[in-house]
Formats: structure tokens, C-alpha cells, sequence
């Protein structure tokens, strides 16, 4: 039955398509022009007014997806803002505890003493001690303090590791050590570049 409608429909000519013979023609082919005119009623519909709603709704939910991974994002930096805020807190008190261990001006001479100490009580003979100009880098300023200490290796081991122990920063730089004398008694001489640091606003 539908092979032979198909049959029909393939040798049909639009030409037959008059308003009289639609009109006074079989049922089948007045369903068949309203099937055609509905068609394509629905086709130019689709055109006209639909194609543009479906692509908004379409830019509209790419628009939902990407929103819904911003909020993700953000919902995330949120739920970790406390531990970054207590992360915050803990470094701006270590970076308090530094600035304390940087010397003020007013302190560079005890800090002079504290060191002139330490070799006296290291058994050590302080033969040079001199502050050397201030080195200005971009956020703070170098003090450094030229040494040469004589005395036997582990007096000069001892000393060095009392420094580290001081309640102000102090690195060292530019180790040598040579023989005193050549009578190989174990006396050493040991020059070696301290530094302390300060804050532009340390006074």
C-alpha cells in the first residue's frame, strides 16, 4: 500500500497542484497539499522564529556552564580563605620576630661589644675589627664587619658557632684561614666578613 502511494508521489506533477482539481480531487490529495503546506508553514516557522530563540538558548547554557565553574572556583578560594587568612597572620608574626633580630643603629655598637666578647671568651686574640660602609640594597642595608681572629681551630669553630647564637642576625662570608707562623703550633689566622642587616625605617 505504501509502496504504491510512494509509487504515485514519485510521478506526481506539481502542475496538477490547481486550486480546482485540489478542490474536487481525491481526499488523499488534499491531504497530501495540506501535508505540503503545512510542511512548509512549520519550515519557514523555524526559520523565522525559531532558529534565533534555539541559538540564544544554546550561547545562553555554554553562558550556565562557565558560570557554573567560576562559582566552583570562587566557592573554592572561599572555603580556603580562613587557612590562608591564619597562614597570613603566622607569616607577618615570623616576619615581626626577623625585623626584632635586625639591629637599629642605636644597637650597632653593642653588637660590636657582643662580638669582641665572644672571641675574648673563645680564647681567641681579636687582632682586627672595623665596620666597613653600609651596602644599601633595595629593601634594606648591609653592616659589615671585617674580622681576623687568631687562635687554635676549635677556638675559632667555637666562636663562630657562638655567633649564630647571638639575639641579632649576623651571616659570614669570605672564610680564609692561614697558618700564624710557620713553627706549626696549630695557631691560626682567621679573617672572615660578618654582616648584620637593618630596615630603612630602623633608626
Amino acid at each position: 500500500m505504501v509502496a504504491q502511494w510512494l509509487a504515485r508521489l514519485s510521478h506526481f506533477d506539481l502542475r496538477d497542484l490547481s486550486v480546482e482539481r485540489v478542490s474536487n480531487g481525491p481526499l488523499k490529495l488534499k491531504a497530501l497539499v495540506a501535508l505540503l503546506l503545512v510542511s512548509a508553514v512549520l519550515v519557514m516557522g523555524y526559520g523565522l522564529m525559531l532558529r534565533a530563540p534555539i541559538n540564544q538558548l544554546a550561547q545562553q547554557r555554554d553562558a550556565e556552564v562557565m558560570l557554573h565553574g567560576e562559582f566552583v572556583a570562587k566557592a573554592a578560594q572561599v572555603a580556603s580563605l580562613e587557612a590562608q587568612l591564619l597562614s597570613m597572620h603566622e607569616l607577618e608574626a615570623a616576619f615581626s620576630d626577623v625585623l626584632k633580630q635586625l639591629p637599629g643603629q642605636a644597637q650597632v655598637p653593642g653588637l660590636l661589644d657582643d662580638m669582641s666578647r665572644l672571641g675574648q671568651t673563645s680564647g681567641l686574640q681579636i687582632e682586627h675589627i672595623q665596620w666597613s660602609p653600609e651596602v644599601l640594597q633595595p629593601f634594606y642595608a648591609e653592616l659589615p664587619l671585617k674580622l681576623v681572629l687568631i687562635g687554635g681551630y676549635h677556638d675559632l669553630g667555637h666562636f663562630v658557632s657562638q655567633l649564630a647564637g647571638l639575639p641579632r642576625i649576623v651571616t659570614l662570608h669570605d672564610f680564609t684561614l692561614t697558618p700564624l707562623n710557620e713553627s706549626n703550633d696549630g695557631q691560626l689566622r682567621m679573617t672572615l666578613l660578618a654582616k648584620t642587616y637593618r630596615t630603612y625605617d630602623q633608626g
